[in-house]
């Protein structure tokens, strides 16, 4: 939660320096692509490798609460902090520039976030390590970000689709990815070893 509301902080701060500075508008926009790369990394994959690694897992399923009653309030309240993080670093991209870049729009940024959060917690659940995890989620991320670039530049060049439709699609797919990751998780944290 403390690492969330440092990041609005962080763009708050490189929104100020636009604002001060019109030579450099447009920074915060050009940082945009590493705001899910700090959510897989820094909310997604400590957040339940950092319970296996202090042993609270095993105290909260030896109580009357089922494993899966135990990861859907976990993974619901990172998905809230990270579309609300999410949605402030847009409005505050918005402030500064009065108009948001063609991949800032719509839900693609909110999907992101999602699918960086779900990626780090799939990793979290399957290594159990937060340090292991967080370079899973690190890298997983970034490469499914350089591959969407080129996909998208592709489309774009070779099929003529418009701006809107490739956020739309690229939204589709990486909302169902962050649903597979997620099941995946449970999956993991449902039928493992508790040990």
């Amino acid at each position: 939660m403390v690492s969330m509301a440092l990041v609005v902080v962080l763009w708050a701060g490189f929104v100020a320096v636009e604002r001060l500075y019109p030579g450099v508008r447009g920074i915060s926009a050009g940082l945009f692509p590493y705001l899910p790369l700090v959510m897989g990394v820094f909310l997604g994959a400590p957040l339940l490798s950092r319970e296996y690694e202090r042993g609270t897992h095993q105290f909260a399923w030896t109580q009357s609460i089922s494993r899966s009653r135990w990861l859907a309030p976990q993974v619901g309240v990172a998905a809230v902090l990270a579309l609300v993080t999410t949605g402030l670093v847009t409005a505050l991209i918005w402030w500064s520039l009065r108009a948001l870049p063609a991949e800032l729009t719509g839900a693609l940024p909110f999907t992101w976030a999602l699918f960086a959060l779900a990626l780090g917690t799939f990793w979290s659940a399957v290594t159990r390590r937060t340090t292991v995890a967080m370079g899973a989620a690190f890298f997983g991320v970034a490469a499914c970000q350089l591959m969407a670039e080129g996909l998208r530049n592709r489309a774009a060049r070779e099929l003529g689709w418009a701006p809107a439709t490739l956020g739309a699609v690229e939204a589709a797919i990486t909302a169902g990815l962050a649903g597979v990751l997620v099941a995946g998780a449970w999956w993991y944290v449902t039928r493992r070893d508790p040990g």
